[in-house]
Order: structure tokens, then C-alpha cells, then sequence
């Protein structure tokens, strides 16, 4: 590995931060953000980096103080208050005492902090505290795990480091960790070892370096994992493993019943589920191709810091156990099979689970028993979780244990932490409370897609659903429009955001394009929960005309078949899940009191209704749901050209008289009619039912 430390980067953070932060807490900024954007070194909030430093009080006291890196905070992005400062003297004291618990170590952590809104300092706050160097860093690097998840791994890292090494017998994180860690270091440096500790490795855990400057701590990591690297290489054996390619089986054929499972077993509401991603890279397929790779996942994380993300280990499916044709009624098969496998995963959780609190002694409420991560040979790995960010973090961690796994499994054994020392960190208050679950909205873990998103009702109703939580595939032929609608979702929705948008360009009426979208959505998340059905167009003309009969059959194409594709494509995808759906469609007014000249927009409509409600007689019993919005005179791309002037010529009114001419006599907007297809997609007792969205009108009041 090499050292990306760029003393101009440095210097230029230094100025840049002048006036919000100390030198030497600029520096501490810039190299954590080093280590925080390698991912073989540190994951998604994980490690942790500290400096020593001075601080002012209000009274003009100058006092020794401890930048350490706050809850929260990930190093690829930390900024300077992401280094909270601690008085460091109180911290040092608390070294003399003999226990303490966790709860009053949070609390001397916060009562020492200078500024009482700054997050709470690392669990791993007093190791850093208690070691005398003035910078320290704190990783998991995948090389040193490599070699410390290992049953002989004291013997292999002094081989690679020599008598400068402190090896550390795994303790878990906390106040006694802090304790040992100082002991050993002192051990060390009590020997008179020419340069003194220069490296500690945590069995099973981890690697810590420090420095008298920022560039030296960096550095010291970067020398520390580059020596690992390269004793890996040098003592794995050369192993053959046939190249494993991708089974001819469909994200189609598993992702939804593999979705369906896990929601069902987990108790979700029906037309919810746990958001599925899906990685197929060479190392992953490789790695579940080897023969003992079931083996090697059955031992666990490669740091316990993971537990909490991963589960103690991932649910490992057999290659036979999916890998079936999908023909005559092979799916259900399928499913029954992915569902038993995950069964059989939470009765071998709810065992470990009770056999840890009989060995300990405890009372624990239990976690959930499913699992996060499932390994499909063949497919790849899914992570499960209750957004796509959520998963791909899963992901990203278990990919990094592949290849800890496989380095770990050349050189000796892999043998990472007991499932004893798994137990508490799982169940373990601190770590639990790095998980902050957002409050559940009506539309979370539901994933949505809306046709004709690009504009008017469609982007409102995008927009609606996303608010409510859904992950949201946008469809439309106009593909500006799209990106438009795209960037104000990530406005809105911020940080929330992250992964939950999908844009596709393709014209309804074009059913292959139509079915490659709905294909894509099952591959980035797994499934589908709701369909609005938006897309359409407002030809005029009368039908007694060659060129309204013309303008009908264009509109039957538009308005009513190509509703009907879309239906055809997600039902496929929900009857795979087995977890019901919504089927949306925008209908009109028209269906039911057509306008002068607007005949082949008023028939199309019409038979879009039928067609709503033939979904709902023949798709009922699946648990499917079928409804219809019928907006009327909504003031999008639909009445331009001339159209809004021509339908008010022909009511008799002006324009803007027309789209207020209701019994309510307001104007509706495309907000009104989001806001009826987010209600239906939380209505399940609700189907085949028309909902009227147009300031009331008698004529066309449903019967």
C-alpha cells in the first residue's frame, strides 16, 4: 500500500481550516480523511483517529485536551468538529481505577467534553487517551486481520514485525481494553528495545499506529499494512480455483422470491420488504465457488465491529437450492426453498442466541434472527437491508471479509473472534446505539415506479412517493425532463436520497424498453410494491372523422394498451413475491362524462378503467391491488399546445374559468392527485375502486 500523504494537500487543509481549527487539528483532519477514503483500511464510520493538543477555557485556562474522533463521524468525511476535544487529564485518571462500567464511562466522556452539543467521543476514547503518543490511528485493515484472525496469530505478526510489536489477546472494546492496551505498550517499552513499540495489533480486531506527528502516524499505518500485504503474499500457497462466471439464472427469478421470503418471515406488511442489493464481481463469485467457502463463512466476521451490519455470519445457500429453471412452476419451488433456507438460519440463530445468554448468565431482548447477507453461488452476494444505503454498507463490509477470508485462508486458518466475544459486542449498548433507524413513513421499505415521471402528475406523484419513503424508478421518453425530476429529488431529499432514485428513458408504448426497466428495478433493489401508471397523452377529434378514428387508435395505444404492458410486466414481479402490490392508474373524468370532440381521449380512458378493474377481479386473490385516479382539467404538458384553450372553447368558458369550473371551485393541481395515489398505495382493504381527484364533478361521479 502506498502512502498517499501529500505535504502541499496538507498545508493547503492547514490554511483552509485556519481560524476553525488548530494546525495540529488540521493535520489530524487531513490524514484521518487518508485513511477514511481507503477502503482496505476503514468501512463506513469504522476506526477511529486521535490527537493531543491544547484548548483555551472560557476563563483563558489553557488545558491538555484530546481531539478524538466523534460517534457519527466517518474519517473519509470528517471535518473538524468531528474531532470532539476532552479534557485529557480527568481521562488519564480514570486509568487508576479498577472497573468501569460503561455507563459511567460514557458519562466521564461527556462531562469532560469542552463543548457540551459535541457528539460522543469513540468507545475507544480512553485507549487513546492512556498511550502516550500525540497522534494515533486506529484501523481494521484487511492485511492485518488477515494475519491476526489467525490461531497462530501472535507468532505471525512477530514475525512480520518484530520485537517494536504489541500484541494484544483479544479484549473487548471498552475501559478494560483501554487497560491492557497501555500495559502491553508499556511492557514493550520496558525492554529497552531500540525505537520502543512501534506497532499494536489486536487479535482479531485490528491496528494501531501513532506518531509524534500526523505524516508519521500515517505513515507507520501505511508501512504496518504494506508488511502484512506482502507476508500474505509470501506464504500463501499457489491455489487453483476454477474461474466461476455467472449462473444463467435471472435477477428476476430470485431477487423477488428471495425479497418475498425474508419479508414474509420478518412480518412486514404486505406490499413491503426489505430493499435486496445484489453484487456479482469476479472475486465474489470466486470466492463462493470454492469448495470450502460454506465453511469459511459459517466462522464469522472478520472484526466484530462488523456484527452489528452483518449478523454473526451470512446465510450460505447451496448452489441446488436455487439454481432451478423457471419453468412449470419451478419458482414456487424456488421460493419455498430460499424460504426454508432462512428458516433454518433464524432456528440456528434463536439456538445461538439462548446458548449465549445460559453461558453468560444474562437476560437479552433478542435481535431480529434473519439474516443480513445471503450468498448465492453462482449469483453473488445479496445484502438486505431496509434501504439500498443500508445495504450496499452490508455489502461493502462483507466484501472486505471475502477477501480477509481468502488471505487469511492462505496463510494459515481463518479463525476470527469467538462467537462468545461476538455475543457481547452484538448485544453490546454502545454498538447498538451506533444504529439510529429513521421513523418509519407510510411508503418505507416499498418500492415503487412511475410512468410519465418526467413532468407534471408524474413528477409530483415521484415526488410524493419518495417523501413517503419509497425507493422510486422514474420512466419517461423524455429524458431531460427525467434528470430534471432526478436532481430536484436529490434537493428535497438530501442525504435521504442516497441510492433510492432510478431513472429509465423509454416510451410506454415500446414494450421491450418498458420490460428492461422493470428488470433494472428488480436488479438494483430486488422487487416491486407499487406501480403508478401515469403516462398517457390528450388527443382531440371527433370520432365520426377518419382523422379521430385515426387520433383513437393512437390513443388506444397510449392510453389503455400501454397500461396495460406495464401492469402485465409488475404483476409478474409481484406474484413472484408473493407479498401483494398496488397497480395505480391515472384515468380521467373523461371515463365517465367525455367532453365534446374529445372522443379518443374519452374512449381510451374508458377501457382504462375496464382494464383497472379486470386487473382487480382476476389479480384479488393474489393480493394484488387494482385502482384508478380520475383527475380532471390539471394544468401540465397535457393541455399545452393549444389543447387547455381548445377543451375551454369547447365547455364554453375561458381557460381559466375551465380549470375552476368544479363544484368546488378551486383548481386542482398535480399535488391533489399525488396525494390520492400515495393514499391508495396505503389502502389495502381498497380495490377496483375509482377515487375522484377533480373539485367535484356530478356528471362524472363514479356509479
Amino acid at each position: 500500500m502506498d502512502s498517499r500523504y501529500d505535504a502541499e494537500a496538507a498545508a493547503r487543509l492547514v490554511r483552509d481550516l485556519a481560524g476553525h481549527a488548530s494546525e495540529s487539528l488540521a493535520l489530524r483532519t487531513y490524514t484521518a480523511r487518508l485513511i477514511g477514503s481507503e477502503s482496505s483500511l476503514v468501512l463506513h464510520g469504522g476506526g477511529n483517529t486521535s490527537v493531543k493538543a491544547t484548548a483555551a477555557t472560557l476563563h483563558g485556562e489553557t488545558v491538555d485536551v484530546l481531539h478524538v474522533k466523534g460517534s457519527g463521524w466517518d474519517l473519509a468525511t470528517i471535518e473538524p468538529q468531528g474531532h470532539p476535544a476532552v479534557r485529557l487529564a480527568p481521562l488519564r485518571q480514570l486509568r487508576s481505577l479498577s472497573a468501569l462500567t460503561d455507563e459511567a464511562m460514557v458519562n466521564e466522556l461527556r462531562a469532560n467534553l469542552l463543548d457540551s452539543a459535541a457528539p460522543n467521543p469513540s468507545v475507544e476514547t480512553l485507549l487513546h487517551a492512556f498511550l502516550p503518543a500525540r497522534f494515533i490511528d486506529h484501523t481494521h485493515a484487511d492485511a492485518i486481520l488477515a494475519v491476526c484472525d489467525q490461531p497462530e496469530g501472535e507468532r505471525i505478526c512477530a514475525s512480520i514485525f518484530g520485537r517494536g510489536l504489541v500484541w494484544v489477546p483479544y479484549v473487548m472494546p471498552g475501559f478494560a481494553l483501554a487497560k491492557r492496551c497501555a500495559e502491553a505498550f508499556e511492557a514493550v517499552a520496558a525492554t529497552g528495545e531500540p525505537g520502543g513499540p512501534t506497532v499494536m495489533v489486536l487479535e482479531k480486531h485490528g491496528l494501531f499506529t501513532w506518531g509524534s506527528t500526523a505524516k508519521e502516524s500515517y505513515e507507520r499505518t501505511i508501512a504496518a499494512v504494506t508488511r502484512a500485504e506482502r507476508f500474505g503474499v509470501e506464504h500463501s500457497p499457489t491455489v487453483t480455483f476454477s474461474i466461476a462466471s455467472r449462473s444463467d439464472i435471472t435477477d428476476e427469478q430470485v431477487l423477488p422470491r428471495l425479497r418475498g421470503a425474508a419479508a414474509a418471515l420478518a412480518g412486514d406488511a404486505p406490499e413491503r420488504g426489505p430493499i435486496v442489493r445484489l453484487r456479482s464481481t469476479p472475486a465474489i463469485l470466486g470466492f463462493l465457488a470454492r469448495p470450502d467457502a460454506a465453511e469459511l463463512v459459517s466462522k464469522g466476521c472478520a472484526t466484530p465491529d462488523h456484527v452489528i451490519r452483518t449478523k454473526p455470519n451470512a446465510l450460505f445457500v447451496p448452489r441446488p437450492a436455487y439454481d432451478v429453471d423457471d419453468a412449470s412452476g419451478a419458482g414456487d419451488v424456488l421460493g419455498a426453498q430460499l424460504r426454508g433456507a432462512m428458516e433454518q438460519y433464524a432456528r440456528e440463530y434463536d439456538e445461538y442466541f439462548a446458548a449465549m445468554c445460559r453461558l453468560k448468565g444474562v437476560t437479552k431482548k433478542k435481535l431480529d434472527p434473519w439474516p443480513k447477507i445471503v450468498l448465492l453461488p453462482g449469483l453473488g452476494a445479496c445484502a438486505l437491508g431496509a434501504t439500498a444505503s443500508e445495504a450496499d454498507l452490508a455489502l461493502d463490509l462483507y466484501e472486505h471479509t471475502i477477501d480477509v477470508m481468502t488471505s487469511a485462508a492462505g496463510i494459515g486458518a481463518y479463525e476470527p473472534v469467538s462467537r462468545a466475544d461476538l455475543f457481547d459486542l452484538e448485544y453490546w449498548s454502545l454498538e447498538q446505539a451506533k444504529l439510529k433507524p429513521a421513523a418509519p413513513l407510510p411508503l418505507s421499505r416499498c418500492i415503487a415506479l412511475v410512468t410519465g415521471a418526467a413532468g407534471g402528475i408524474g413528477r409530483a406523484a415521484a415526488m410524493h412517493a419518495a417523501v413517503a419513503g419509497a425507493h422510486v424508478a422514474l420512466l419517461d421518453r423524455d429524458a431531460d425532463g427525467l434528470a430534471r425530476v432526478a436532481a430536484e429529488l436529490g434537493t428535497k431529499l438530501g442525504k435521504g436520497a442516497t441510492g433510492r432514485v432510478l431513472t429509465f428513458v423509454a416510451d410506454v408504448r415500446e414494450p421491450t424498453a418498458v420490460e428492461r426497466a422493470f428488470v433494472s428495478t428488480v436488479s438494483a433493489w430486488g422487487g416491486l410494491d407499487l406501480v403508478i401508471s401515469n403516462a398517457g397523452g390528450a388527443p382531440e377529434g371527433r370520432l365520426d372523422t377518419l382523422a379521430g378514428e385515426a387520433a383513437l387508435r393512437d390513443s388506444l395505444a397510449l392510453n389503455c394498451l400501454s397500461h396495460a404492458t406495464v401492469a402485465r410486466l409488475a404483476s409478474r414481479i409481484m406474484s413472484a413475491q408473493g407479498r401483494g402490490g398496488c397497480l395505480i392508474f391515472n384515468a380521467s373524468k373523461s371515463a365517465f362524462n367525455p367532453g365534446p370532440g374529445f372522443g379518443p381521449y374519452a374512449v381510451a380512458k374508458s377501457a382504462l378503467i375496464a382494464l383497472m378493474r379486470q386487473y382487480a377481479v382476476d389479480l384479488g386473490p393474489s393480493g394484488i391491488r387494482s385502482n384508478a385516479v380520475n383527475a380532471d382539467r390539471v394544468r401540465t404538458g397535457l393541455f399545452a399546445g393549444g389543447v387547455a384553450e381548445s377543451r375551454a372553447r369547447a365547455r364554453g368558458v375561458g381557460p381559466d374559468e375551465y380549470f375552476r369550473s368544479n363544484l368546488l371551485g378551486r383548481e386542482v393541481t398535480a399535488d391533489d392527485v399525488a396525494g390520492a395515489f400515495v393514499y391508495l398505495a396505503s389502502a389495502r382493504a381498497t380495490t377496483g375502486c375509482v377515487v375522484t381527484v377533480d373539485g367535484g364533478n356530478a356528471a362524472a361521479f363514479p356509479r
